[in-house]
């Protein structure tokens, strides 16, 4: 953790919420060492990580409006989408484990649940935006090497994207959502760690030192669930995804990431 952000250290929400991780990564290995790939234990880990959804989410908001203005400035928005994006992750996992565990049937692919696994990106996205708003990005735009990097960075990125995850999508026009959807889901993911990528960099010298820690945690964050989604397409491709496996901890450390991002804007100092 970046040294300006070492009050995380001292802040009582976040000591929860760390000791919440170490408790289901210890969970996690148990499960792992006996090699329990099925059963209603597999379900409940994965059920668990909607602890950081439902505080991150929250807290995001709550921060948002309670320090930073809320909707009347470019942070407080920022705050508040990334809060709602945590919540939308957290209310597909709500649909999700009610399939599972109280239907006991598995989830269709598109449901109900991706409503609120998608509206991740919109919100990230937003909310990455105005992070770029906010830090005077637009004064590196004026630049020829900043328009460079808008062109470049989110090329990149998708170009990585289409690599990994779209060069192997199947165009079944009979199923239009679920293709907008095997599309939209890598592709939006990629446009908000790029984003996320091209505020840092533009802006990185007219940041202060704590704010530029702050928006670089965020970023560290989008960029391990957007790892997060290849592994798991990757997998789930191959046949080799079950529940409460490597890649539900990793889903379960991006969350918890980004809930230490967001509280770390509970502290004003040199904003």
């Amino acid at each position: 953790m970046p040294a300006r952000l070492s009050f995380l250290f001292k802040h009582k929400l976040a000591k929860i919420v760390t000791l919440y991780f170490i408790a289901i990564f210890v969970w996690w290995i148990k499960i792992f060492r006996f090699g329990e790939e099925s059963g209603t234990e597999n379900y409940l880990f994965n059920f668990s990580y909607i602890f950081f959804n439902i505080t991150g989410g929250f807290s995001g908001i709550y921060i948002a409006k309670a320090k930073w203005g809320g909707f009347q400035s470019s942070i407080g928005r920022a705050l508040s989408f990334l809060g709602l994006g945590l919540l939308g992750q957290g209310f597909g996992l709500l649909i999700w484990t009610y399939y599972n565990l109280f239907l006991q049937v598995e989830i269709p692919y598109p449901s109900l649940a991706d409503i609120g696994y998608f509206s991740l990106i919109p919100f990230y996205t937003i909310a990455m935006i105005k992070f770029a708003q906010a830090s005077g990005a637009k004064f590196a735009l004026k630049t020829l090497f900043g328009q460079i990097q808008v062109i470049l960075i989110p090329a990149a990125m998708l170009g990585l994207s289409y690599l990994l995850f779209l060069k192997e999508v199947g165009f079944d026009g009979e199923n239009l959502i679920k293709l907008l959807l095997d599309i939209g889901y890598p592709a939006g993911e990629a446009l908000s760690v790029s984003l996320g990528l091209l505020t840092y960099s533009l802006s990185r010298k007219l940041l202060g030192g704590m704010m530029k820690s702050r928006i670089l945690f965020i970023i560290i964050a989008l960029t391990f669930q957007y790892i997060t989604e290849f592994l798991f397409l990757f997998t789930s491709g191959k046949g080799l995804y079950y529940n409460a496996s490597l890649v539900d901890l990793m889903y379960a450390t991006s969350y918890f990431l980004m809930t230490l991002g967001l509280l770390s804007f509970d502290h004003i100092e040199e904003a």
